[in-house]
């Protein structure tokens, strides 16, 4: 199976947000609170099944995904951007309805990310993005629309697959569970050990100084369209902040860094 080399997007601002259905505890508005994804975006039942934005000016956009929803297998998904409000006419881009799940899998929590990479940057003001194929209510955690940072190396060999528990469990001196609730994270670990001049400095020097720990960062570790690809994305923060070191040969650094993930 072929190995595609990973990315990181940072997601935009949607901007003004409209749509066709929304429940009124959980708007389409949500979609932009990447810091908070239990604040979902649910219709109530499936018709207008649309959400459209104003990104508030021309923003370049070549990656979009719709994260943690409740789609089924004949689910799909459209994404539009245009410089001008998006109707029924032409746009500057528009991916057509695909599959939300592709490639198809089932998942134990019933909910799953979309993935659409563009073959060009597509500088846009408007965006929407359509449901289709869908039965009863639909439901809707994050939408990450923004510019792939690709390095132009793989990671090292040692990266790791990890699991954070946000809870605590002590067992007292009589044998007892002293137990604190928490939510289980899935982390990521990578190392860089051959970047670059021109990908640290482009790339990765201003990703980590715009987000520090703070910043949320999508990140897909194997872009390759496997049943595996969903269990490869990850969305959430930097548990430290990267720095990076020389490498061995002039004008190539090593940087590693730790994703705290909330899907």
């Amino acid at each position: 199976m072929t190995i595609q080399l990973p990315f990181g997007v940072v997601p935009l601002d949607l901007g003004t947000i409209t749509t066709g259905n929304a429940r009124a505890n959980r708007p389409a508005a949500h979609l932009g609170y990447f810091k908070h994804i239990a604040l979902v975006w649910q219709s109530s039942g499936a018709s207008n099944l649309w959400v459209a934005g104003d990104f508030g000016a021309a923003m370049a956009v070549d990656f979009a995904a719709m994260i943690r929803a409740t789609a089924q297998p004949g689910t799909t998904i459209r994404v539009r951007l245009d410089t001008a409000p998006i109707g029924a006419g032409a746009t500057l881009y528009d991916s057509g309805a695909l599959p939300f799940i592709d490639p198809s899998i089932t998942r134990a929590d019933g909910l799953y990310h979309s993935h659409l990479e563009l073959e060009d940057v597509v500088t846009a003001r408007y965006w929407r993005v359509d449901i289709g194929g869908h039965t009863g209510d639909f439901e809707a955690a994050t939408l990450v629309l923004g510019l792939r940072l690709q390095p132009s190396t793989y990671y090292d060999k040692d990266f790791k697959f990890d699991t954070a528990d946000l809870g605590t469990m002590d067992i007292t001196r009589w044998g007892v569970p002293d137990e604190a609730a928490g939510l289980i994270f899935r982390s990521l670990s990578l190392k860089f050990g051959w970047l670059s001049d021109a990908d640290y400095e482009g790339k990765f020097r201003p990703l980590v100084e715009r987000l520090g720990k703070r910043g949320v960062l999508y990140w897909c570790h194997d872009p390759e369209p496997s049943t595996a690809r969903q269990a490869k994305t990850y969305l959430g923060w930097f548990k430290s902040i990267p720095y990076a070191t020389g490498a061995v040969q002039a004008g190539r650094y090593e940087s590693e860094f730790e994703i705290l993930s909330m899907i």
